[in-house]
């Protein structure tokens, strides 16, 4: 992932905007708009467990070639629509009641390219090996331990 798409990720994030997606209906010419939003902790972890069970990452689902894609959307499309339908239901009690109905209703009204684009974009909302080194960093830090420049000006008082 590039620094400018993780920059976009967070404030995304930070504003919790969402991203709209599109729901094709024959009653429109245009379609309707649904945002998902970036997930919870709760919907993490459904999210991870869904992620889990399907095997494949996005990189992986990129190099197959139209057969073995067929044949995974066979396999695992209510899994990815799952997934997807707890971006956009966040709360502790409609993320249960409400998912398997928004789940049939992305795999209804959306084409599958834009349901996987709204599955890779779910599972890069989620990644957190881009926020590493600063928790790293801060890990480093010894909050407890005085500053040098602390010391030092702190002995030249005394003296």
């Amino acid at each position: 992932m590039k620094a400018q798409d993780i920059e976009l990720l967070a404030g995304i994030s930070l504003s919790d905007g969402g991203i709209s997606l599109p729901l094709h209906t024959v009653l429109r010419k245009r379609p309707f708009r649904i945002t998902m939003k970036t997930p919870t902790t709760r919907s993490l972890i459904r999210i991870s467990k869904r992620y889990l069970r399907i095997g494949v990452t996005p990189e992986e689902y990129d190099a197959y070639d139209l057969d073995q894609r067929i044949r995974f959307v066979f396999l695992h499309g209510k899994d990815i629509s799952r997934i997807v339908a707890y971006g956009i239901v966040r709360g502790p009690v409609l993320g249960r009641v409400l998912n398997r109905m928004v789940a049939w209703m992305l795999r209804e009204l959306m084409t599958p390219d834009e349901l996987a684009a709204a599955w890779r974009q779910v599972l890069n909302s989620t990644s957190t090996t881009s926020f590493g080194i600063i928790i790293a960093s801060a890990a480093a830090l010894n909050k407890m331990q005085p500053l040098a420049s602390r010391t030092g000006s702190a002995n030249d008082k005394g003296s």
